[in-house]
């Protein structure tokens, strides 16, 4: 179960086909897009959440959410917006 309320960083890019792409460096498998920004976000909530859904179901732990500083020194991409995505809850 994740206990904390912490939301996870997405990174918001604006693609030549004029969609928002959506991509979670928690998560690098997990990317979701949209039209316009809300409705890419409101896609990502829901990337996130059969992300966190899966990983349940496979018995391995939700990780925390990183800090932005964390991200920042692994390379964050400089073209991106930064969304603040909050996780599931998940039953135990």
């Amino acid at each position: 179960m994740l206990t904390t309320l912490r939301p996870f960083i997405a990174f918001v890019r604006r693609q030549a086909g004029s969609e928002f792409h959506v991509s979670f460096p928690d998560f690098p498998d997990c990317v979701s897009s949209g039209a316009t920004l809300a409705e890419a976000k409101q896609n990502a909530e829901g990337a996130l959440a059969l992300q966190c859904w899966h990983l349940r179901d496979a018995g391995q732990p939700v990780p925390a959410p990183s800090f932005m500083h964390d991200i920042a020194s692994r390379g964050a991409p400089p073209d991106a917006l930064v969304m603040l995505v909050l996780p599931p809850s998940l039953p135990t």
